[in-house]
């Protein structure tokens, strides 16, 4: 099935971090490694926050100590190939790692380059997540920094998530916030209720009263941003705040 030239030795892989750039025969792929340690700090807390509210938009999408992501993330992808979503194509697949194509550099630093068509970049990236639910699939991860651009094609990358099929209408909601913030952490000051009107146009579904509901309704995460927690409050609470802010109340 895979062609055995993308097979990376042992000792290329222990030499370079988890996912890295490589050249093989003049070709530019990317490598990714297993990680043993798939929960972090975000994760104990989104946790913690699920326990409390029971939302299953707040549900935690880490894969268990006993699974294997890089064999998970691959089939995902390839099955995202074949419902014709921009994905990378997998190249080789074993337990240890897996080699993609090249879909160009990340859409965030780009945008970052070129400010002044910030807003078309957005709208071409809500185009493809609009793809990608039209097909009922969600990506769980979805931050500008996951979107690529090569040749202007816009592509999604990194399907770490494992989602609940029963909540695939929830985690779609909750694919639209996690980008939306991640435009306000990389300081794009995203312009809510025209994303969520460019997803609407695109998908027939209303999104901003229910994004609009739901952030209003975690209001109450405003007492992480007192003076009392400022020595530990993490950058990703204040962006939360941010972006409450921007909504109608």
């Amino acid at each position: 099935m895979f062609d055995e030239k993308y097979k990376i030795s042992a000792e290329i892989l222990k030499e370079n971090p988890r996912v890295f750039k490589y050249n093989i025969d003049g070709e530019t792929v990317y490598v990714k490694k297993r990680e043993k340690n798939k929960k972090h700090l975000g994760h104990v807390f989104q946790e913690i926050i699920y326990k409390i509210t029971k939302n299953p938009m707040l549900i935690p999408t880490v894969l268990s100590k006993n699974e294997n992501e890089v064999l998970f993330e691959a089939e995902k992808i390839m099955k995202l190939k074949n419902d014709g979503i921009n994905v990378p194509d997998i190249l080789y697949s074993c337990e240890d790692f897996f080699v993609m194509s090249d879909t160009g550099e990340s859409l965030k630093e780009y945008m970052k380059a070129n400010i002044t068509r910030k807003d078309y970049y957005i709208e071409k990236a809500i185009e493809e997540l609009c793809r990608l639910h039209y097909k009922n699939n969600v990506h769980g991860g979805s931050q500008i920094r996951n979107f690529t651009i090569k040749s202007e094609k816009i592509s999604l990358i990194d399907f770490e998530e494992k989602i609940p099929e029963k909540y695939i209408d929830e985690f779609k909601i909750r694919d639209l916030l996690v980008f939306i913030l991640s435009l306000q952490k990389a300081n794009f000051d995203p312009d809510i209720k025209k994303i969520c009107r460019l997803y609407e146009e695109k998908t027939s579904k209303e999104v901003y009263e229910v994004l609009r509901k739901f952030l209003v309704k975690y209001k109450w995460i405003y007492f992480l941003n007192s003076r009392i927690f400022s020595k530990i409050r993490m950058k990703d609470v204040r962006d939360f705040i941010a972006v409450i802010e921007k909504v109608d109340k």
